[in-house]
């Protein structure tokens, strides 16, 4: 009975834990080169409250599928600073550091539609030079 109960125990542990890992980012906006064959990905990513002043995310991947209408994109990022485990929710400061990641394209942009792709969802596309 007390190795089922310490297995349950153990179970519930496990399933609260945040383990580190890199994780795809929501792209908050991309600006297009002039020649629209770069896209600059630019999203907000946050420090813990715990972590030092250090800036430690590092970009782990990078995705660019295109077709006739539409860009697909996705970055992924991880922060090695961030605990190896951690449990329960993770606070984080109201503010961020905003990060930009430039992605190559095949074709220029030309009007096609930019989609993250972890989300789906269609990303704003801003006019180079003002993103």
């Amino acid at each position: 009975m007390a190795i089922s109960a310490a297995l349950l125990l153990l179970a519930a542990l496990a399933m609260t834990a945040n383990v580190r890992k890199a994780h795809w980012h929501t792209i908050a906006w991309v600006t297009p080169s002039p020649d629209g064959q770069t896209l600059t990905a630019t999203f907000t990513v946050y420090k813990s409250e715990d972590d030092d002043s250090r800036f430690c995310w590092e970009v782990t991947d990078t995705e660019v599928q295109e077709s006739p209408s539409q860009v697909t994109i996705g970055v992924k990022m991880n922060n090695p600073c961030a605990p190896l485990v951690s449990w329960g929710t993770i606070k984080l400061p109201d503010n961020g550091y905003q990060f930009d990641v430039q992605l190559h394209l095949r074709a220029p942009l030309n009007g096609r539609t930019v989609i993250e792709k972890e989300s789906g969802q269609k990303i704003e596309v801003a006019q180079p030079g003002k993103g």
